[in-house]
């Protein structure tokens, strides 16, 4: 293969129908066997939540990363979840604040994620807790500086938002250097799926990206490179397209 792979991978996928979506982890997992665990992203518009998704992967044996919108529920609440699934193996999760709903009725829970890292590390100290990390919603500086206090109150480390560039990704290796990092690609080929990612997300982009098959595929292989390099970790958000055939594409093109 023409590229470094990092040590550990993980794949996000969006549970829409849990028969499916099992049948997706497993079959991907296995054709992919240095993919060591399934991302459970928590999506307002999805019914199927993480907490039902991720269940339904560790009855099934299959590893698994939770991801909880904190927004959503009372810190005993989550406590609960988390105990039913540390029952079944669960062995990591990931804690994110959240964005509110347009529904003017919500009441957000008020819970912030360093009170649910506290709160979590204190009630299951074997459990490790990753919080997010988004290069994009603020300065370089704040982003650090809340990286440190999430650290500091027992996260083991960070889930980031999708680089689409070597040199962004290189600056958050150089300040984070030591620290357990997942860093997200997602292949992004239209000018709409482009327009997603800066408006919801403020993602910021190179003034010459591709929306190419092949060029996205080099980027990847470039970003994971320079993640093996690091030592760090990676995890795919093929959310345009299919697990499978974004896979295939980066893993079988040559």
């Amino acid at each position: 293969m023409s590229f470094n792979i990092p040590s550990s991978i993980a794949l996000e996928l969006v549970p829409r129908n849990l028969e499916l979506f099992i049948e997706e982890s497993r079959s991907n997992l296995a054709a992919y066997p240095f993919i060591e665990k399934i991302n459970v992203p928590e999506i307002l518009s999805v019914p199927i939540k993480s907490y039902e998704a991720s269940k339904a992967l560790l009855q099934a044996g299959i590893s698994v990363v939770p991801h909880f919108r904190l927004i959503d529920r009372p810190i005993d609440v989550l406590k609960n979840m988390v105990a039913e699934l540390v029952d079944l193996g669960l062995k990591e999760l990931l804690l994110i604040g959240g964005d509110p709903p347009k529904n003017i009725e919500f009441e957000p829970s008020g819970v912030t994620t360093v009170q649910a890292i506290q709160s979590i590390r204190a009630a299951f100290p074997a459990l490790k807790i990753y919080a997010g990390l988004d290069p994009y919603r603020s300065s370089f500086r704040k982003e650090i500086d809340y990286a440190m206090q999430k650290l500091e109150a027992g996260a083991d480390g960070f889930y980031t938002q999708p680089f689409f560039s070597l040199t962004s990704l290189d600056l958050w290796l150089e300040q984070l250097k030591g620290v357990d990092m997942w860093f997200g690609l997602s292949p992004v080929y239209s000018e709409k799926s482009r327009l997603y990612w800066e408006r919801v997300n403020q993602a910021v982009f190179p003034v010459d990206f591709n929306y190419g098959l092949a060029e996205n595929r080099t980027l990847a292989r470039q970003l994971l490179n320079r993640i093996a390099e690091a030592k760090a970790k990676a995890y795919f958000m093929p959310i345009t397209i299919s697990a499978k055939d974004y896979l295939a594409d980066l893993f079988q093109n040559d």
